[in-house]
C-alpha cells in the first residue's frame, strides 16, 4: 500500500488521510523526553519507517517526505475523503 505506486480508486486519498493520522499523532504536545507511543511506533513500522532512536521532529519529516509526493500526483479536480465520512 505504501509503496508509493498507489492502485485503484481513492488509494492515495486513504494514503493521504494514514499520514495525515500519523502526523497528528507525533505532533502532540508531549513531555521532553518522551518516546513514541506503542501504537505509533508499530504504525510506522508499518509504512516502513522505524522510530527506534529517531526524534519526533525527524520523524515528521520523514512522514512529510513519504505525503509531499502523493500531494503532487493528485489531480486538481480530485475530491479528498470527507474528514468525517
Amino acid at each position: 500500500m505504501y509503496s508509493g505506486g498507489g492502485s485503484g480508486f481513492g488509494s492515495h486519498w486513504v494514503e493521504l488521510n494514514h499520514l495525515d493520522r500519523l502526523l497528528a499523532q507525533l505532533t502532540r504536545p508531549s513531555l521532553a523526553g518522551s518516546g513514541v507511543p506503542p501504537a505509533v511506533e508499530d504504525e510506522l513500522e508499518s509504512i516502513g519507517l522505524s522510530a527506534y532512536r529517531t526524534g519526533r521532529k525527524e520523524l515528521v519529516q520523514r512522514v512529510w517526505s513519504r505525503k509531499r509526493p502523493l500531494l503532487h500526483r493528485l489531480e486538481p479536480d480530485d475530491d479528498p475523503i470527507p474528514p468525517c465520512a
